[in-house]
């Protein structure tokens, strides 16, 4: 599944619902990352000689959670580690990203036009895909408390 939407408009609140309800309800195995800690983690893991350790770990799982891909750049070996990982669990396990980036924008964050293709080819394959468009539940509430305020407080 990928959620897309502006920020605030529930794709985090979504993708946890989503791994709560698989662990509560079927005692399934889920993680939960935000993209970019999981980049981290996977080159730091390159670094130490360990590649591919990580991944065979979350194989094992049933979902995998991979919040707010998109909001900070990748590093230049980033896009490959993330398009080996995710080619990996392709068919295997289940994936739930978050972003606020159309698939048309994708490539900008992978840096490979080429690889982006093949990554969104093996994604939407069997995917699901939820738009939550662009108006933030924080400020609509937010601008809403405030109205309710100024239409209260005293003259």
């Amino acid at each position: 599944m990928v959620l897309i939407g502006g920020p605030g408009t529930g794709k985090t609140h979504i993708a946890a619902a989503l791994g709560v309800q698989a662990v509560e309800h079927r005692l399934k195995k889920v993680r939960f990352f935000a993209t970019v800690d999981l980049l981290n983690a996977l080159e730091q893991e390159k670094a130490m000689n360990k590649a591919g350790q990580l991944a065979e770990r979350l194989l094992r799982l049933d979902r995998l959670v991979l919040d707010e891909l998109g909001y900070l750049p990748f590093s230049p070996s980033g896009g490959a580690l993330h398009f080996h990982l995710l080619s990996k669990l392709y068919e295997r396990t289940s994936v739930v990203i978050t972003t606020n980036l159309s698939f048309s924008e994708w490539a900008e964050i992978f840096g490979d036009a080429k690889m982006t293709t093949a990554l969104l080819d093996r994604l939407t394959h069997h995917c699901h895909i939820f738009e939550t468009g662009n108006d933030s539940f924080r400020f609509r509430s937010s601008s809403v408390t405030s109205k309710y305020r100024r239409d209260k407080s005293p003259a």
